[in-house]
């Protein structure tokens, strides 16, 4: 019997871990399958339901249960995904003590869980408007829709990484990376359009590079959507190449110390 590759190793441990996650959440309480769905909806149908009310059925040219679907969802899966993978090392120390288990898989693990359990919300919100409510759901521009989502991810993922590091370094810095997006929430565009912000603060709200996502999911969901000079995908791009090589580099230079028990 021929050893095991590294790469089957890797991927063995990820899909084990990827389940312990699941299994953990639905444990955590019961009805535990209903509560890890029910929250995050009840949360993004509060925040729409109270929106809708307070600015009427449509924003300029758009259905405002859609519009604020389009970026409450993808916003919230990049916070869970930040705060989430920044808990994932002290949350599994006991299992680095076996040698096949990496920081970097649980890590992972998490990210497609939190990935997972917002498409499932999307998916049930987007269809139940679709299907209830008779909104128009489509996506105009499918392909550069998964091209933003990916770069949405991987951004999350690097800043997650980070987070995680400095965390596990310095553990009072965990609340003002959680309180850090309660600001970032309201200027990132997620509640409003892009293009009704004073331009006198536009220019300064700009270096938020969740404003730049999500204005890229709603340009990619809606047809003739307008674009706003200074608002683009190069931006956040950038960032998350930037930010991406220096978590695998502190990564690489804090690994021996998260496995430390």
């Amino acid at each position: 019997m021929q050893p095991r590759s590294s790469l089957t190793i890797t991927k063995s441990v990820i899909f084990a871990l990827t389940l312990r996650e699941i299994r953990g959440r639905l444990n955590a309480r019961r009805l535990g399958t209903f509560w890890i769905l029910f929250e995050p909806i009840a949360h993004v149908v509060g925040i729409v339901a109270f929106i809708t009310i307070i600015r009427g059925r449509s924003a300029p040219g758009y259905d405002v249960p859609v519009f604020l679907l389009t970026g409450v969802v993808p916003f919230l899966m990049m916070k869970n995904v930040c705060l989430k993978l920044m808990e994932a090392v002290a949350s599994n120390k006991s299992l680095f003590s076996y040698r096949q288990i990496k920081p970097f898989d649980a890590i992972v693990a998490r990210t497609i869980v939190e990935c997972t359990i917002s498409a499932c919300v999307y998916i049930i919100l987007m269809g139940g408007l679709g299907l209830f409510f008779g909104y128009d759901i489509a996506i105009s521009k499918p392909l550069e829709w998964l091209g933003v989502l990916v770069v949405a991810v991987m951004f999350s993922f690097s800043m997650g990484v980070v987070f995680c590091i400095i965390g596990e370094a310095v553990p009072e810095l965990k609340t003002f990376f959680r309180l850090l997006f309660l600001p970032l929430y309201f200027m990132a565009g997620v509640l409003y359009p892009v293009w009704v912000m004073p331009q006198t603060i536009l220019p300064w709200l700009t270096w938020n590079p969740f404003l730049h996502i999500i204005d890229g999911l709603r340009r990619a969901v809606f047809e003739n959507y307008p674009e706003t000079p200074g608002v683009n995908m190069y931006y956040p791009t950038a960032v998350t190449l930037v930010l991406l090589f220096v978590a695998v580099g502190l990564y690489r230079a804090q690994r021996l110390r998260l496995v430390a028990v």
